[in-house]
């Protein structure tokens, strides 16, 4: 798990004429042939049918311009879609979770949008390390769990990927039960603003991580 940039891309959905899979494994192949590509999770939200993109790449450089790589290489079969985010974050933080090798099927996706003063990231990033992934990993069916600094908006989010709902509530529940930020100052440690849980539709990623399922 080298990925040193994330890029989450999302869309409210795809051409009706357009079939996902094919979709997907038509952009997979484009991608796998980008520099410094390092994987990519494909997640849909069931109640909004929104799509997510999360791929990961070797330098920000390489993250900022696969769009236009990708654009260059399909030429005219890329679909029309319309982005609703588009935003690359740094992976701070990357770690395997207790069933690395298994195919992930959900994501839940934390988000705080802060922004967030250095005291303030130095003190989240104290208690995301401390805290909240040794808990969160340590869950049977937890798959691989990254926390991502935007440094132009200064907000975080963290995406932890597990083969099942359950299993997302269970990490939950092991996360409050370390009381996070207990003796830190309550005025630097913030809850997510938001939690969403994404279906994973598809993912290319190294066997070493996750298994590959595209």
């Amino acid at each position: 798990m080298d990925a040193v940039f994330a890029r989450l891309q999302t869309v409210k959905s795809l051409p009706p004429t357009d079939d996902p899979d094919v979709h997907r494994r038509a952009l997979t192949d484009i991608l796998r042939r980008h520099a410094g590509y390092s994987g990519a999770y494909f997640m849909v939200s069931g109640p909004t049918a929104m799509r997510a993109l999360v791929t990961l790449w070797a330098t920000e450089e390489d993250a900022r311009a696969a769009s236009e790589r990708t654009r260059a290489a399909a030429g005219e079969t890329a679909p029309p879609v319309t982005i609703d985010e588009d935003t690359v974050y740094e992976v701070v933080d990357d770690e395997p979770g207790a069933s690395a090798d298994a195919a992930p099927a959900v994501a839940g996706l934390a988000t705080f949008d802060g922004p967030f003063s250095d005291a303030a990231r130095a003190t989240i990033d104290r208690v995301h390390r401390r805290d909240i992934i040794p808990a969160a990993r340590a869950v049977p069916g937890t798959v691989r769990l990254m926390v991502l600094w935007d440094r132009l908006s200064r907000s975080m989010r963290a995406l932890l990927l597990a083969t099942e709902r359950p299993v997302l509530d269970a990490a939950r529940v092991a996360i409050d039960a370390t009381d996070p930020g207990a003796g830190e100052d309550p005025a630097l440690v913030s809850p997510p603003d938001r939690m969403d849980t994404w279906e994973v539709a598809g993912a290319d990623v190294p066997v070493t991580g996750a298994s590959a399922r595209p």
